[in-house]
């Protein structure tokens, strides 16, 4: 085993066995709770030497609170650990309580409010903004007497860092579906009606899950920001295409076999499965105290990963029309004795066969 010793200097971390660029590789590697759980005393230990606290300021837009449920729910670590474990600096506070937090805090009315506007006091270039949940048109969601819009543009001045957590607060989410009459959006689109100059870091799924948010937040903190996507997703955790490299149901596909109802032996591409076209570690990642995730209990993927969730993927159980390819084959070919993925675009070497000509090989 590789011991990883961080130290924190000017120009942020450096890991003596690890590179920043490497830092997140590895992270994708293993995937995020692999990481979190190898490397959790190493994190802690380069947090503690952050010279100050972090603090959160955690919006609620339209949701349904299942992202705040998600990240309450976390394992590996869970709450409790990162409530009293992972603690940033000398401050004895964890890294991941909000100064405010409409659902966990006990706080309410101006109480609540005036724990907000502490947060907007603290420390310049400490300070993070998670934002849950869509942005609405003026007049559909108040807080404290005043439209969220106005609680996201007030905040988005003193914020350091942005993070959507959800699909949500991503890309629209559920509340931005047809025929959507509050015209919900995410927060990176609004922040560019506003002409608000602030990147987000996105981090979609429905609900979003714990290990993502922990991970980015112990990473902005520790001066590693992670490459983004044209989404504005962190790579290292939407970098891959979950059918072509990580779906462990992908040997099916390649041999033609489908699951044509929920329970059946075979890939659940004929169910509506959406992981040709969805980029997320959710094979990786699973879910529910990490045992499993949709497609493995026998679910299609419906795609809450990607902008256009769910409009884009509806209906859920309807397969999909068309794959990405470069033959300009379509799914109607797949099983008919043909390798999946010469329609797909995603065995190399079956492509270079039919590309040239040469007979394919059978699996």
């Amino acid at each position: 085993m590789v011991i990883v010793v961080i130290i924190i200097g000017g120009d942020g971390v450096e890991l003596c066995k690890l590179s920043r660029r490497s830092f997140m590789k590895a992270i994708a590697a293993m995937g995020a709770t692999a990481f979190l759980t190898t490397y959790k005393s190493e994190i802690v230990e380069a947090l503690s030497e952050v010279k100050d606290y972090w603090h959160i300021c955690w919006l609620n837009g339209a949701d349904c609170g299942g992202c705040t449920i998600s990240f309450a729910q976390a394992a590996d670590p869970d709450l409790v650990e990162i409530l009293t474990s992972i603690t940033v600096g000398n401050s004895g506070l964890p890294i991941a309580l909000p100064d405010y937090m409409e659902i966990i805090h006990p706080a309410s009315g101006t109480l609540a409010e005036g724990l907000k506007n502490r947060w907007k006091s603290g420390s310049a270039g400490k300070r993070i903004m998670v934002v849950e949940g869509s942005v609405q048109n003026p007049g559909f969601l108040k807080i404290g007497g005043k439209d969220f819009r106005e609680h996201v543009k007030d905040a988005a001045q003193y914020a350091d860092a942005v993070i959507a957590f959800g699909a949500c607060a991503c890309y629209g989410g559920i509340p931005s579906g047809k025929p959507n009459p509050t015209r919900a959006r995410g927060v990176q689109q609004f922040f560019n009606e506003e002409g608000i100059n602030k990147t987000v870091i996105n981090l979609p799924c429905c609900p979003g899950h714990p290990d993502h948010l922990v991970l980015t937040l112990a990473s902005v903190m520790l001066g590693v920001i992670p490459e983004l996507d044209a989404y504005g997703r962190p790579k290292v955790f939407f970098g891959k295409n979950m059918h072509d490299e990580l779906c462990p149901y992908r040997p099916y596909y390649d041999r033609g076999i489908f699951a044509t109802k929920p329970g059946e032996e075979g890939c659940r591409y004929k169910l509506g499965c959406k992981g040709p076209i969805v980029h997320t570690d959710c094979p990786l990642r699973k879910w529910n105290n990490h045992v499993s995730y949709c497609v493995e209990v026998g679910a299609p993927c419906i795609g809450c990963a990607e902008p256009g969730f769910p409009d884009r993927f509806s209906p859920f159980y309807k397969e999909v029309s068309a794959l990405p390819g470069v033959l300009g084959a379509d799914a109607t070919s797949i099983g008919e004795g043909l390798l999946a993925a010469t329609a797909a675009g995603i065995a190399i070497h079956a492509v270079k066969h039919v590309a040239s000509g040469e007979k394919r090989e059978e699996e």
